[in-house]
């Protein structure tokens, strides 16, 4: 069974967000044994999306609060770093002719038709198992955070929580027992548990 897949969907219309979604959902439900679930947040606005802390794999978008809506959002997203696919959802925007267009992005066309939302998603869910690097999910009261197993340099835990120093020297704190954490590590080859405290990461010990 394959990974599960986390899209965003923002929409302007409340009716077409509604039926998109319906659409995403039928297509989770026929790839349970195979490639993999959907996990959908929908959001009205591009000030919502934009807000939320999840990195997603995919966003479809078609938000017209102003002209360049969608554009705007895909570029603020790669603006924060956020490398995943975005589909333009074409209805009253023409997304293929805006300007200003990011890099990774597909166009499907209103009324959304089952057989191209099915080969799209077979082409991002073929791109997401090319590209994918483990990432390591942290938590705190603020936001999740995912980090790849060569920026962490070592985590020291203290009570309900662990410290995070990553390789650039900057630090970070998740909630959590250090043991739980070590729990999610022990699959890397890189990281250590050198007391019941910390945890290093193999790779940044010099002697």
């Amino acid at each position: 069974i394959g990974d599960s897949m986390h899209i965003a969907l923002a929409d302007s219309s409340p009716g077409d967000r509604k039926q998109m979604e319906r659409l995403l959902s039928r297509e989770s439900d026929r790839r349970v044994n195979t490639t993999g679930v959907f996990y959908i947040e929908t959001f009205g606005s591009s000030g919502a999306l934009l807000c939320s802390p999840t990195v997603y794999d995919v966003y479809f978008l078609d938000v017209t609060e102003t002209v360049n809506g969608s554009v705007d959002i895909a570029n603020s997203l790669r603006r924060k770093g956020i490398k995943s696919p975005v589909v333009f959802c074409v209805s009253k925007v023409d997304y293929r002719n805006q300007d200003e267009l990011p890099e990774n992005i597909r166009f499907i066309d209103k009324p959304i038709k089952t057989d191209e939302l099915t080969a799209l998603m077979e082409d991002l869910i073929g791109q997401k198992a090319q590209e994918h690097i483990p990432t390591i999910e942290f938590r705190n009261n603020r936001e999740s955070f995912y980090l790849e197993e060569k920026e962490i340099a070592f985590i020291i835990g203290r009570r309900y929580a662990v410290d995070i120093t990553l390789n650039d020297g900057s630090r970070k704190e998740a909630t959590g027992y250090i043991e739980n954490v070590w729990d999610n590590l022990k699959g890397y080859k890189s990281f250590v548990p050198v007391n019941k405290k910390t945890i290093v990461n193999k790779s940044f010990i010099d002697r």
